[in-house]
């Protein structure tokens, strides 16, 4: 268990590192702030994770925040990814897991080792810009009824075109029962066509 806590320490480094280099080559105006808090092995030794934060041209910040615990498997370390604006995208959703390989320990989105195409990804989901209009407004009501949006939710309110679709969409935010129905009746929408009013 000690080394997942070494792990934690040195690969949150190695990520802020990362992500200073990316805003870097980015030419982005605002610097990545770190900051770093202790968590206590079962040994009682002290380890010092790395959160970073960034404060993004749209004025959103986007905060990669390391859990204080491995997780229950006790294999693996979550680090959350969040934006401030509560916009939610597939690239960084499930955030990064620290996970042992063969040699050692290697950042993970889901069951792939963090590359440079999925940095690539999450950086561009991160930077873009949220909901906007008759989206945002349903996208609000939404979170006001179940908490934060789910990126498969978020992923249908973009592709929406329509004004009658955004209608309809509005309408099953606000009278379906569960989040459940709710997800079920925008799935059904993202297929509405112009021709089926």
């Amino acid at each position: 268990m000690r080394d997942l806590y070494e792990a934690i320490e040195q690969l949150s480094v190695l990520l802020s590192l990362r992500i200073q280099n990316t805003v870097r080559k980015r030419g982005w105006a605002g610097q990545p702030k770190t900051s770093r808090f202790e968590v206590r092995s079962p040994e009682d030794r002290a380890y010092y994770p790395t959160q970073v934060t960034i404060s993004m041209s749209l004025g959103h910040v986007v905060s990669f925040t390391p859990a204080e615990q491995p997780c229950e498997d006790g294999q693996s370390w979550h680090i959350k990814i969040q934006r401030s604006d509560g916009v939610m995208r597939r690239s960084f959703s499930d955030g990064i897991y620290v996970r042992k390989v063969e040699n050692g320990y290697q950042l993970f989105v889901r069951n792939e080792v963090l590359g440079e195409a999925q940095f690539k990804a999450m950086f561009d989901d991160l930077s873009s810009g949220g909901l906007s209009g008759h989206s945002m407004t349903i996208g609000k009501a939404f979170k006001s009824r179940f908490g934060s949006i789910p990126a498969e939710v978020y992923e249908i309110l973009c592709a929406a075109q329509h004004l009658e679709q955004l209608e309809q969409m509005h309408e099953a935010v606000l009278t379906e029962v569960t989040q459940l129905d709710v997800e079920t009746a925008l799935g059904k929408l993202s297929k509405w066509t112009p021709d089926q009013a």
